[in-house]
């Protein structure tokens, strides 16, 4: 935290302001055996029913209900397809912890006790109780390394230690249960109630969007995330003033003359020069020079008088 007060302290006000357990491992309990702070289970089931939740109310409920059907059916052939006593992805995960523990040295203490060196710091490590005071066995379940290197040391299968939330047995008991279809609609039962019409088709300009309404801080641009214009001061285009655009300006609901705006100066680009066409070469030349300042020819006699004009054209609007 005092790295971030360094940083942004926006950023450390904001987070001191959020409950501790919903961004920081260190606060969460240890009995759901989740280490994830991310919010993937609700993204991927939004996704899931993209195309569900598109359809009118009962199609909806039957096409939601067809894909679980359809996915706890599969669960439970997948199932059978497995080995050993543990989930494939938790074994991956185990056979992580189990190459880095080749940097840990364990020492006994006894009744199930161990002081696991890792790079010369030194964690206390509980095999009974399955704990370690890094507290990654403890939230999540999974031995980390510390406690892959003292169930070494101790003889004891890793598996075994392993939380029985992530056993097959469990996995095959969670989608043990058949979700039984129902009827076609043709022979649902027929109540004698008020007709329900469809509400009134609204039809909207555009295409109707499908993805939620995303934070100003989860939008991604092609170079990063997009910065808001909020709490920008704008500027107004007629008078210049700051806090209101034209459509608010006192000065142009009153008539009253903008204020000159410098402007840029920009470079005469020359044509191309070709043999043929002297005179436009002559001419080309003389022009540049005018707008150089090194030839100055007196302006005609109706210039002012056309300025005059158009003044006072203008102050009657």
């Amino acid at each position: 935290m005092n790295h971030m007060l360094v940083l942004s302290k926006e950023a450390h006000d904001w987070l001191e302001e959020l409950d501790p357990p919903t961004w920081v491992r260190a606060f969460q309990k240890e009995f759901p055996k989740c280490d994830v702070l991310l919010n993937n289970n609700c993204e991927v089931f939004n996704k899931y029913i993209l195309e569900a939740r598109e359809m009118p109310l009962i199609s909806m409920c039957q096409r939601i209900k067809g894909q679980i059907m359809g996915r706890n059916y599969g669960k439970q052939q997948e199932t059978l397809k497995w080995h050993g006593t543990i989930c494939p992805k938790i074994r991956k995960k185990l056979d992580k912890n189990v190459e880095l523990a080749r940097t840990c040295l364990a020492a006994p203490a006894g009744k199930g006790m161990f002081v696991v060196n890792d790079r010369g710091v030194d964690f206390s490590v509980d095999t009974r109780l399955e704990k370690c005071s890094c507290r990654r066995w403890d939230l999540s379940g999974i031995p980390c390394c510390h406690g892959v290197s003292a169930l070494r040391l101790d003889n004891i299968p890793l598996e075994s230690r392993v939380n029985s939330c992530y056993s097959i047995e469990t996995y095959h008991k969670a989608y043990e249960h058949v979700i039984m279809h129902c009827k076609d609609v043709t022979e649902w039962a027929k109540m004698k109630g008020a007709h329900i019409t469809p509400p009134p088709l609204q039809k909207k300009k555009g295409r109707k969007a499908k993805n939620r309404r995303k934070q100003p801080e989860e939008k991604e641009g092609k170079r990063g995330v997009k910065i808001t214009r909020k709490g920008a001061v704008i500027h107004c285009g007629y008078c210049g003033g700051p806090g209101h655009n034209i459509n608010g300006c006192l000065d142009w609901k009153l008539g009253l003359k903008p204020k000159k705006k410098r402007e840029k100066h920009k470079v005469r680009a020359e044509p191309d020069v070709s043999s043929s066409d002297e005179e436009e070469v002559g001419m080309t030349q003389e022009i540049n020079l005018q707008t150089a300042g090194v030839l100055q020819h007196d302006p005609p006699l109706y210039v002012p008088e056309m300025i005059a004009t158009l003044a006072q054209e203008r102050e009657s609007r």
